[in-house]
């Protein structure tokens, strides 16, 4: 039997409010579905380079939106809606998958409504989010993966400190069952 020391357990705190200069970063909220469906979920330009089909009403984006909130039950769940402090928009998410507890390792994934491409926004909430994953629950290893053809969000790993680890091909096994070829960026914590 593996003994693990206290420094060696992940301290997760689950999808508590964050903060960064232009964003709330929170829960989300039966209310937020809406949004969710016009500014992302139902647009084919935001789901082409990710493993999500596109939502054909505002019912399915609901029923997502529901079973996001059902696992905020769970501390080491974390998918955050992106709001804007200006006018309490919800733009874009970005959660953690893949948790693997020992190994102190996770996995990242980001959208933002196209209206709002080009401005920043996934690389700052990118910046704070592996901030919290790193500094507060004690992941060593954040991974996150870019379609080839989708040069910008490498681009937002980059400018987070992130670093590209390989090329991969990745299945995925959905409505869609599709095969995808990847960058793989990673950000280790050295401390």
């Amino acid at each position: 039997m593996q003994i693990y020391k206290r420094e060696d357990i992940l301290k997760h705190k689950g999808t508590v409010t964050l903060l960064t200069d232009r964003f709330v970063l929170r829960k989300f909220k039966i209310d937020d579905a809406n949004e969710v469906f016009c500014n992302w979920a139902s647009d084919s330009d935001s789901a082409k380079y990710n493993a999500c089909s596109v939502h054909s009403s505002v019912k399915v984006t609901e029923e997502y939106v529901s079973e996001w909130i059902d696992c905020y039950k769970n501390n080491n769940y974390y998918h955050w809606a992106v709001v804007d402090n200006q006018d309490d928009e919800v733009i874009g998410s970005i959660s953690v998958s893949n948790v693997k507890n020992i190994k102190k390792y996770c996995e990242i994934g980001y959208t933002v409504t196209k209206k709002r491409w080009n401005q920043g926004i996934a690389t700052e909430v990118l910046i704070r989010v592996l901030k919290f994953l790193v500094d507060d629950v004690g992941f060593k290893t954040v991974r996150a993966m870019h379609d080839v053809r989708n040069e910008a969000s490498g681009k937002v790993m980059k400018k987070a400190g992130m670093v590209f680890a390989k090329n991969k091909t990745k299945f995925f096994v959905n409505g869609q069952n599709f095969v995808m070829k990847c960058c793989v960026y990673d950000y280790k914590n050295t401390k």
